[in-house]
């Protein structure tokens, strides 16, 4: 008998293997069909769960494919949050299934309230579209700002003229001169991408203390010597001769080389009472400024050195007028107010002044030249003699006259003055002359 045959257990009758084993499988079978029927449900969600990722995933795929344009920047999503800790790096810590994924699918930049420099040139993005001419008078404005404000450091529109740097400290000087509430200014570092560094010979506290306490003792002065019914050349000639009456020119620390900051600014003059000529032009400046008459503070030479004076405008017309040399210091060291220098042409004061012309409008005014206005002007040894007059019958102790075509051969002062001594039985007299103007000042005793 075959191996392979069996008897039945209960009929006895002969079996074949493969029966028992097919009837074995059937209950493999109803087995595994009762395990599938009891773990169904969590198939179906692990089914569902990789369907749903899957379509995300296309989604996604789509939406970026749809979204992104040529030129645009793309940058990459973390595949976690970074504060999100990896499950691998710790055995004990394991991902939360409740947690859910909020990173989104594409980044929003938003560009911060105040604009950054440029990664490149560091100039703000801002300015970076401007033309030539708006990013100088940009640079202008944000120097202004800062020197007023007593900043150290600001940042500038770059040219990219290769001569930057030229450009910058030639629009500082032109602030300097514009704006005389800006004081202790020093100095400055420029880089080529647009930072500019300040430097100031005060404090932030003290500058800022001097600008209040100038302009306010300005405003005390011009309630005091500001009239009502004054017109705009009276008010320009009390400004002058407050200045120059109240104000020493600080001869003694310039011979030796110790001047203080102080006095190249109006803070000079206007509180201290002394200062050296860019500050006798920066209080005038000052104060024309805040009586509205329209002012420039030259830079120039005099006499074969540095010098700063004023050019004003009244009615439509420009004249210099130099606060600093109508203060002269006598030979017994007094001081006394002139006015020689009070609204001269650019004819006139190039006789002993020099500037650059086409840098400043041009002065050919004489209505408000301080002798043509008081008819002191005199063209004849006659005209002197009457005016001259005139000033001993009014009791006047001193008078200024000045001879427009004045010349040495021409007109014998002393004599003219001796003369009129005579005439007048005045024996203590005193005068002066000045030969380059053709002004005599006599004091009558």
């Amino acid at each position: 008998m075959p191996s392979y045959w069996e008897r039945c257990g209960r009929c006895g009758k002969l079996l074949h293997k493969g029966r028992r084993s097919r009837v074995r499988g059937w209950a493999f079978f109803i087995l595994l069909a009762f395990v599938i029927f009891i773990i169904r449900g969590h198939i179906l969600r692990l089914a569902q769960d990789r369907f749903s990722m899957d379509n995300k995933r296309n989604i996604s795929s789509q939406d970026n494919a749809e979204g992104i344009a040529d030129g645009d920047v793309i940058r990459p999503i973390p595949a976690e949050p970074a504060d999100f800790p990896d499950p691998d790096a710790n055995s004990d810590l394991v991902s939360d299934p409740g947690f859910t994924d909020t990173t989104p699918d594409s980044e929003e930049v938003i560009e911060p309230a105040d604009p950054k420099p440029d990664d490149l040139s560091g100039e703000p993005r801002e300015t970076a579209n401007l033309t030539y001419d708006q990013k100088i008078d940009r640079i202008y404005d944000l120097i202004t700002e800062a020197l007023k404000n007593a900043e150290e450091q600001v940042i500038l529109p770059v040219l990219g003229t290769g001569d930057d740097s030229r450009i910058v400290f030639g629009i500082i000087e032109k602030i300097i001169l514009d704006n005389p509430e800006i004081m202790f200014y020093e100095g400055g570092r420029y880089r080529s991408d647009g930072q500019l560094t300040l430097k100031y010979s005060k404090s932030r506290d003290f500058i800022l203390s001097a600008v209040q306490t100038t302009i306010r003792t300005a405003d005390e002065i011009l309630d005091e010597i500001i009239q009502p019914g004054m017109n705009d050349f009276e008010k320009e000639l009390a400004i002058h001769d407050y200045i120059v009456n109240n104000c020493r020119y600080d001869i003694e620390n310039l011979k030796e080389g110790t001047t203080p900051p102080e006095d190249y600014t109006a803070y000079g003059v206007l509180v201290n009472g002394m200062a050296v000529c860019e500050g006798y032009a920066k209080a005038m400046k000052l104060m024309l400024d805040r009586v509205n008459i329209p002012s420039l503070v030259v830079a120039g030479y005099s006499k074969g050195e540095r010098h700063a004076w004023n050019i004003v405008c009244l009615d439509g017309e420009y004249y210099h007028v130099d606060a600093t040399w109508n203060d002269p210091v006598m030979a017994g060291g007094e001081q006394i107010l002139s006015h020689v220098y009070f609204n001269l042409t650019d004819q006139d004061i190039q006789r002993d002044h020099s500037w650059d012309r086409a840098a400043y409008p041009q002065c050919y005014g004489t209505t408000y030249n301080y002798y043509h206005y008081y008819g002191l002007a005199v063209a004849s040894s006659h005209e002197f003699n009457v005016c001259l007059e005139d000033a001993v019958k009014g009791g006047k102790d001193r008078i200024s006259l000045r001879i427009t075509n004045y010349d040495e051969d021409s007109y014998d002062v002393p004599k003219l003055i001796q003369e009129a001594a005579n005439a007048w039985g005045l024996w203590s007299l005193y005068y002066s002359v000045n030969d380059l103007y053709g002004v005599v000042d006599i004091w009558l005793k």
